[in-house]
């Protein structure tokens, strides 16, 4: 019974990658220039650069802002987002520039600041 159910397994992944592997796929996902996108080369999204600025702030928030031995762990709210961006732009959080523009983004956009 175990050799039967492991022949199995094999067979089916063998018999999958191989059609993968045929499909002429270049693995640059759905936007590789192959379909007519102006999407440049390497870029597998058709995402907005506003919504992967957001996504990005979004990611920064919670690492640097809201993680659990943070100031502002469940305490980030509408009412504290202006004081957050304040000390974001203060740079009282260690958040490098080239980031703050992110998190500002997120923070202006999710709390209506």
């Amino acid at each position: 019974m175990k050799k039967t159910l492991i022949s199995a397994t094999v067979f089916a992944l063998a018999a999958s990658s191989t059609v993968a592997i045929a499909s002429g796929s270049t693995g640059r996902g759905s936007a590789g220039n192959d379909w007519g996108t102006h999407v440049q080369r390497g870029n597998n999204s058709l995402i907005s650069d506003e919504r992967r600025l957001i996504s990005r702030g979004r990611a920064l928030v919670r690492r640097h802002i809201t993680c659990k031995s943070c100031k502002y762990h469940n305490n980030l709210t509408r009412d504290t987002a202006s004081e957050v961006a304040q000390a974001v732009r203060e740079g009282r959080f260690e958040i490098n520039n080239r980031h703050r523009n992110a998190v500002l983004t997120y923070l202006e956009k999710r709390y209506d600041i």
